[in-house]
């Protein structure tokens, strides 16, 4: 038995989602703020006695929807007609906003045992092999909430401002198998199906020399709590040991003791009322030692080193490896009449103290457990990772098999109509470019394997083309776009080439993104040979242009072009090389477009010790060049780029007192990515 699928109502930043839950490892990945820690939070909710639910938990959707049932809650008032009163009260009540979750399991007639489940199964038909449980948090009664609101004393109070204060007080948690509503105990029921163990990303860890979290003792005896302890020789040695040491103790205890237990007899608060006799015992249990009476070192050469002094990154790998054990021990191991049909593990950031070696060990360890305890015991053991790891997406959400198929990405998608952001969800399984272009497919999987990408967790991203833009990029967001530097900027080098490749990928995740290209001016009259822009009949080589955006293969077309067709959606834009202003002639290529614009920079001079220093003379390139020349003629050749680069870099502006520019076509795309138009 497992969960096929989740969805979610009315929860924060959760308005209306559904995911599907894979067999072994689920990622969710996304940039920040977009519900993925939301999601595991109203699943212990829900599932869990511990937390409860208050009304900042409701969507902000929700309160329109609270407004809404009001006004329907005011058309009841005023009705004359019972019968329209009725059917208007049927209207209010299916109005009412509540936070779902919905969990659909799927199983096995022929292994699975369904007596648990039996509650939750609705449809009894032969092909159907699915159970639904339905949990809303949900008023109690509708009419009667709002005649307390109109007849709050604080009239001055609106009504969200009420509900937040009073909602607990008409609102409670229902449990619905299918749709038949499950009354009594439904938690207990619940948990003979569902088992979540959660591995939360605040996790306690300290590697001063104090250690006083004791990290790795609490993970060992949580490990222990939850083995078989029945028929193990090496258990029952260590309590019987235990017990004898207990009872040896007891006799020492007196003995030390035996005088000042005599003198506590002798005191009395009254004549009449005297201390009870004291007899002092020792108390012993494997797990309280294994928590507070042992500790835990790493052998380094002859050494013993605490536990601490190999820092959090250890400690936080062992104890997470031990927590996933554990929960799998204990879902083993438990007695046939609490024991669930399902265990769900929910880790958030597992990345946190771990360096990206240690993510890869992580996540492989979790891998193989999952699949060994499937081979070796027949359990399915499902794990929902959130993450703003590339390495672990890499390493369990990029397979050669399965693709991209585990990861989840929660984007934050902006409604023009509801003037509001709505979290979706992106399910990598639909992601059919890979069933339409297999070379591409292939090619991305690669690329992202061995990069890292973080595309997944960026709020917007750069495509460029090789090590100049890489270098330069960061200077040219400080010159015309400093607000990037508060974003999540992901810059992906990928070359002209293979930047189309890139396409589908970017309109899948949805997130803004700028493409850097050059326009690479070519002669077709002379095999294909690079040329200056202004040559008569000249093309562009780039596939990017060609075959993307804005599909034109002729120079003279690409630089009349205008600019809504640089763009795929509103999300997606290109720049290459265009006229600078006061200026009619196009660079082919970036490090032309900097020479291009920066003529009269690098004319210029400063003093430097009482000595003019002509700026041009600071760059290899350029000294003692006439800069009258073609700014073509001047572009370095494919062996200079790196050192005009390195001395554009180095440069220092505040000694000479003077900027060089950023070309226009990058700053007029640095500038539109920095718009944030639909921010909250």
């Amino acid at each position: 038995m497992k969960i096929n699928n989740v969805s979610i109502k009315n929860f924060r930043l959760l308005d209306d989602i559904k995911l599907n839950i894979e067999d072994d490892i689920t990622l969710i990945v996304g940039k920040n703020n977009t519900g993925k820690t939301s999601l595991f939070e109203v699943i212990n909710m829900f599932i869990s006695e511990k937390n409860s639910f208050s009304f900042h938990d409701f969507s902000q959707a929700s309160y329109d929807q609270f407004e809404s049932c009001f006004k329907i809650f005011e058309a009841i008032s005023n009705e004359g007609d019972e019968k329209k009163r009725e059917e208007i009260e049927e209207i209010l009540i299916n109005s009412m906003p509540c936070i779902q979750l919905i969990i659909q399991l799927e199983y096995d007639k022929k292994s699975d045992s369904l007596i648990n489940v039996s509650e939750f199964i609705s449809d009894l038909e032969d092909e159907q092999n699915s159970a639904i449980i339905k949990l809303f948090y949900k008023s109690k009664e509708s009419i009667k909430l709002f005649n307390s609101f109109a007849s709050r004393k604080e009239k001055e109070q609106n009504l969200i401002q009420w509900l937040n204060e009073n909602i607990t007080s008409h609102y409670e948690i229902k449990c619905f198998g299918g749709n038949n509503l499950i009354d009594e105990n439904f938690r207990r029921k619940l948990l003979t199906v569902l088992n979540f163990e959660t591995v939360q990303a605040s996790r306690k860890l300290d590697d001063t020399k104090t250690d006083k979290n004791k990290t790795l003792a609490i993970g060992f005896s949580d490990y222990y709590r939850e083995t078989n302890k029945d028929n193990n020789e090496d258990v029952e040695q260590l309590e019987l040991q235990l017990k004898v040491t207990s009872e040896v103790l007891n006799e020492k205890y007196e003995n030390i003791l035996k005088e000042l237990l005599k003198k506590l007899r002798l005191f009395g608060v009254e004549p009449h009322l005297t201390i009870p006799e004291i007899i002092l015992q020792s108390g012993f249990d494997p797990e309280s030692i294994l928590r507070n009476n042992i500790k835990y070192f790493y052998k380094q050469d002859n050494i013993t080193l605490p536990e601490n002094f190999n820092g959090l990154g250890y400690s936080n790998l062992i104890y997470l490896v031990l927590k996933v054990v554990s929960f799998i021990e204990k879902f083993k191991k438990a007695d046939p009449i609490n024991k669930s049909e399902t265990l769900t593990i929910l880790i958030e950031e597992p990345e946190a103290h771990l360096h990206p070696q240690m993510q890869q060990v992580f996540i492989s360890q979790i891998k193989r457990t999952i699949q060994e305890t499937k081979r070796n015991e027949g359990l399915s053991v499902q794990v929902i990772i959130s993450t703003h790891s590339s390495h672990i997406v890499t390493e369990a959400g990029i397979d050669v098999e399965r693709s991209f198929e585990r990861i989840r990405y929660f984007s934050k998608t902006y409604f023009k109509d509801k003037k509001r952001f709505k979290v979706e969800v992106k399910d990598f399984n639909e992601f059919k470019h890979k069933e339409n272009d297999v070379a591409t497919f292939r090619f991305l999987k690669q690329y992202m394997s061995l990069h890292r990408c973080d595309i997944f967790f960026a709020d917007k991203v750069i495509l460029i083309e090789g090590a100049t833009e890489r270098l330069l990029l960061p200077l040219m967001i400080n010159k015309v776009a400093d607000s990037l530097n508060n974003e999540y900027v992901s810059i992906i080098e990928v070359g002209g080439a293979y930047t189309v490749k890139f396409k589908e990928l970017l309109k899948f995740i949805n997130v803004k993104a700028i493409v850097i290209t050059d326009i690479d001016s070519v002669d077709p009259a002379e095999n294909r040979k690079a040329c200056p822009t202004n040559k008569a009949n000249a093309v562009s080589s780039n596939s990017t242009l060609i075959n993307w955006l804005p599909k034109k293969t002729l120079i003279s077309e690409l630089i009349a072009c205008p600019d809504p067709e640089k763009y795929d959606t509103e999300l997606i834009r290109v720049a290459y090389q265009i006229k600078e202003d006061g200026s009619d002639y196009v660079a082919r290529s970036l490090e032309e477009a900097i020479i291009n614009r920066n003529k009269d920079f690098f004319n210029s001079t400063f003093n430097f010790e009482g000595v003019d220093v002509i700026i041009k003379d600071s760059f290899a390139l350029l000294k003692g060049k006439d800069l009258a020349l073609n700014s073509y003629e001047l572009a370095p050749k494919p062996n200079d780029k790196t050192d005009f680069t390195f001395d554009l870099m180095v440069f220092n502006e505040s000694e000479a007192n003077t900027k060089w520019n950023v070309p226009k076509y990058i700053k007029e795309s640095l500038e539109w990515l920095a718009q944030n138009k639909n921010a909250e």
